[in-house]
């Protein structure tokens, strides 16, 4: 038998791009297991804020569902403070293993870079998009002690006690704390801001009368305007709430022009793996979907959205142009 040549013996070009491909996919094999089994223990979903909360609820209805789907837990976690900031942060640094996200909101995402001189994180090149859960308007509240029954009326009295009325939101920077100051700026009014480690404790302290005026989520606020413990007067959407149809809007009752809602989201640390991303975002968008997931949110005061993860960023940085433009209109200055 002859013996092979030396050119015989010399790799051609699409050996060399074959090879080259398959040498290319061994790292990705095991790395697309481990996204084909994911998840093999509990996952993280981190709350910016306290227990209670919209951003809390949604969470807690959402993560009990994918439970559910995957038989796996997920399990929420509250960290408070900075205006979302140390949540966002600590999701921004964990390992990209599809076992941390984060529930985000305007502020975690949009605004709190136009309030903080020092964030240590991005978040649009840090937290990659997955999913929007719903968006929610706020409602203008009063605590019951207060002689005031309309926007309009709290406008005079406010007035009337230039920067004696206290207003609380769940964090600095919130879509709590910016639409109020948007109100403040469009009404003339001066009112002194309290900020609390979410929602839960700032609806408690206006229950009790310690600050007077809130605008905040209708998820966490509704209950304990149902209740007969605050006294509802707005809700802070262009259009009224097809569930609470009698409460008029703020536009209508007295700003023309007043518009301000919220969102929330879920995001993953940068460099999370596609195929795990798309997994919790097809399983999350068929339950926002159903009439059970649909009627759930609804009752809570939150409107399903879904969608896409290309979805979820284009909206975020439509909105974080949004924000910037009320923060500077607002006169919030970094600090």
């Amino acid at each position: 038998m002859r013996s092979p040549t030396h050119s015989a013996l010399r790799p051609t070009r699409r050996s060399v791009l074959i090879g080259g491909a398959a040498l290319g996919a061994l790292p990705l094999l095991p790395h697309r297991a481990r996204a084909a089994e994911w998840p093999t223990r509990p996952v993280k979903f981190v709350v910016p804020f306290a227990a209670g909360g919209t951003t809390d609820i949604l969470a807690r209805v959402v993560a009990a569902k994918v439970s559910e789907e995957f038989g796996q837990q997920f399990i929420v976690e509250n960290k408070a403070g900075a205006g979302g900031n140390i949540a966002a942060d600590a999701v921004a640094k964990a390992e990209p293993d599809g076992y941390t996200f984060i529930v985000g909101t305007p502020g975690t995402h949009a605004i709190n870079q136009f309030v903080f001189k020092a964030m240590t994180y991005d978040q649009i090149k840090d937290i990659a998009p997955v999913i929007i859960i719903a968006r929610v308007p706020n409602l203008c509240s009063v605590t019951n002690a207060l002689p005031v029954k309309s926007v309009a009326e709290l406008i005079a009295y406010a007035k009337s006690k230039p920067g004696e009325l206290f207003y609380g939101t769940p964090g600095l920077g919130s879509t709590a704390h910016l639409s109020t100051e948007l109100f403040k700026s469009m009404t003339g009014v001066e009112m002194t801001h309290v900020t609390y480690k979410g929602s839960a404790p700032a609806l408690t302290d206006l229950i009790a009368g310690r600050v007077q005026v809130m605008i905040d989520n209708l998820p966490a606020a509704q209950p304990f305007a149902e209740g007969g413990q605050i006294r509802p007067l707005a809700v802070s959407t262009a259009t009224r709430w097809p569930l609470l149809p009698e409460i008029p809007t703020i536009a209508e009752a007295g700003v023309p022009g007043y518009e301000a809602a919220s969102w929330f989201t879920i995001g993953a640390p940068a460099k999370t793996p596609k195929e795990i991303i798309n997994r919790l975002n097809a399983s999350v968008d068929k339950f926002l979907k159903t009439e059970d997931g649909i009627a759930r949110l609804r009752k809570l005061g939150a409107e399903p959205a879904g969608g896409s993860p290309e979805d979820m960023q284009a909206y975020v940085l439509a909105e974080t142009e949004k924000w910037g433009k009320v923060a500077k209109f607002a006169g919030i200055k970094p600090e």
